[in-house]
């Protein structure tokens, strides 16, 4: 689309004034949300959708998690789909369902329409995760699962608010099928009102300037971000890429679980087929359609971060997904978590294919799982609580082209926030032992991966857990020479009698009063040739404890004189040519 000069300033007003809106969605939900999951965690995202002739569009987003986002399209075209000759002023709908619009169960989304004649043509969305929601797992992560109905309250898209008012059964519905209702009605309405001020404001902006300006600026943005890509894409090698990602089991016995991304570029427009990943499973990883797609989304994202994120970004890719398979599941499959995994190995999978494409675009844009739900009777305050700590989680941040993994949340994630510890602590009846790095785990690379944490948590009342671990035997990967993570486990009751080692799953697990959980969270991969890294930044991380003086030989053949504590230049160049020397020689002898 072509515009004049004032109408590309009235676009360009446009598309910051939704980007605007969106964030304002979100700091409504942070202020107002009842739970640390919201107002601490930040594990929410906001948008704004356009409704035209081709369909639903993203437009806008904001404090958002792509997968959360891109996930969110297909929830707000069930809602329309299920409600399209009924829509009116103050409705708002519900979806949550897997298999009706959602992606798993814990993940709601609110959808507010804008109507104009009439007629839908925006949609102000919030989706976020629930803390509980029913099922026989306190935290909606039932290991045991074997069906969606194992997983929690499955809800059809409703009407939840209608000419602006509850419509008090369906919310009363909702909210007595959790085991926190005070809690989850807040975070709830928290949702609800954050996308209604999100509509008032589209209302404002579409009086201002009209409709007509405001589509046409919106279609220009789409536009925008569809040709800016394109032209990226013309730019690669055409060509047929595979990339392999492997799952260390199914939570139900069984394992390993590949997922295989096939990329074709051929000229401006890319397909990524996912034919050859492994059948449907019995656990609870299995992948519906809306979140398969948003984990793809999500590494085109992260390989092209500088064009402005719409629907118009995906209009050049194709995706072709194998029927009852791990990454497009049938009903009854259970999907409990398959946001995070299989989740992130599609996006592993993906990217490793474009690590033949663009070298030096890609990097660990996933994030591995390693998390543990405690549950009881807390002495502080008589009640029940819950809680999901997702520090063990945070450490999966890879090596790139030109920087080290930085420690936290794989940049796709880098929304979600770790609350302090001590707000954990006020929170609930816990003592935290040690957050640390831990020397030696960080991947090795010219560009290193995070290094892996060391977290122990002392629980002070008799609690029950629930822990489910991926990423021991397959961690996280490294790219274009880079190596792998160091990988995750935990060690429930550590030092007691009782003491268990859970590389897969614990479910309804006892911990005494006084009891530690141990976890290592293993961190992201490396890039490049460790051999190629830089010997000062070696020597950096041996002075900051990240790597030992033994470990910067080893891994970087990198020579740290002990008592000086600098690098011996001749020694180390010394050794990386035999190093290198020895590896041409090993990769001539295997081909």
């Amino acid at each position: 689309m072509t515009l004049r000069r004032s109408d590309l300033v009235t676009a360009e007003i446009v598309r910051n004034y939704l980007e605007t809106v969106s964030g304002e969605m979100g700091t409504i939900v942070e202020n107002t949300a009842t739970s640390p999951i919201f107002s601490e965690a930040h594990d929410y995202s906001t948008g704004i959708f356009y409704y035209d002739a081709r369909g639903i569009n993203l437009v806008a987003r904001a404090q958002a998690i792509p997968v959360h986002i891109f996930a969110a399209l297909t929830s707000v075209e069930t809602a329309l789909a299920a409600f399209s000759e009924s829509i009116k002023p103050g409705d708002t709908f519900f979806v949550s369902d897997p298999y009706f619009g959602g992606s798993h169960i814990p993940d709601w989304t609110i959808v507010q329409p804008v109507l104009h004649n009439g007629k839908p043509l925006f949609f102000a969305s919030v989706r976020g995760h629930l803390n509980d929601v029913g099922g026989c797992a306190p935290g909606g992560y039932n290991t045991e699962a074997r069906e969606i109905w194992h997983e929690g309250f499955r809800c059809s898209p409703v009407k939840i608010y209608e000419d602006g008012k509850p419509v008090k059964d369906i919310f009363n519905l909702i909210v007595s099928n959790t085991r926190q209702k005070e809690a989850l009605s807040g975070d709830l309405q928290a949702m609800v009102g954050a996308s209604i001020v999100g509509a008032r404001r589209i209302e404002e902006i579409i009086a201002k300037y009209g409709v007509e300006a405001v589509s046409r600026s919106v279609d220009y943005a789409l536009d925008y971000s569809e040709t800016r890509l394109r032209a990226e894409i013309a730019s690669w090698p055409d060509g047929i890429y595979h990339g392999e990602s492997i799952l260390d089991h199914d939570f139900a016995g069984g394992g390993p679980v590949p997922v295989r991304a096939t990329v074709e570029v051929k000229g401006d427009a890319l397909t990524i087929d996912l034919s050859g990943s492994h059948a449907q499973v019995p656990g609870f990883c299995n992948s519906v359609y809306a979140n398969t797609i948003s984990n793809i989304y999500s590494s085109l994202v992260a390989i092209c971060p500088d064009i402005p994120v719409n629907s118009g970004y995906f209009r050049p890719v194709q995706i072709k997904l194998p029927p009852h398979s791990v990454v497009n599941a049938d009903l009854p499959a259970p999907v409990g978590h398959s946001t995070v995994c299989i989740g992130s190995d599609i996006m592993e999978a993906v990217m490793k294919a474009f690590e033949h494409i663009v070298p030096q675009k890609v990097g660990s844009a996933n994030i591995d799982l390693c998390n543990f739900r405690v549950f009881g009777i807390s002495s502080k305050t008589g009640q029940f609580f819950l809680s999901g700590d997702i520090n063990t989680s945070a450490a999966s941040s890879g090596g790139v082209y030109g920087v080290d993994g930085w420690g936290g949340w794989a940049a796709p994630f880098c929304a979600l926030k770790l609350p302090p510890l001590e707000m954990y602590e006020s929170e609930f009846p816990f003592q935290y032992l040690q957050m640390e790095f831990v020397t030696d785990t960080a991947a090795p690379g010219q560009w290193r991966g995070a290094p892996a944490v060391h977290y122990r948590r002392r629980v002070l009342d008799p609690v029950r857990g629930i822990g489910y671990v991926q990423g021991l035997r397959h961690p996280m990967q490294g790219y274009c020479g880079g190596k792998s993570g160091a990988g995750n486990y935990y060690v429930v009751n550590e030092g007691l009698p009782s003491e268990v080692f859970v590389e897969a799953a614990c479910y309804n697990l006892a911990m005494p009063a006084g009891s530690v959980l141990f976890a290592q969270s293993g961190g992201g991969g490396g890039w490049g040739d460790p051999l190629d890294r830089d010997p000062d930044a070696v020597l950096e991380d041996v002075l900051n404890e990240l790597v030992s003086i033994a470990g910067a030989e080893r891994d970087y053949a990198v020579v740290v004189d002990p008592c000086t504590m600098q690098v011996n230049a001749k020694q180390t160049l010394e050794l990386r040519a035999r190093r290198k020397t020895a590896a041409a020689a090993s990769e001539s002898r295997a081909s």
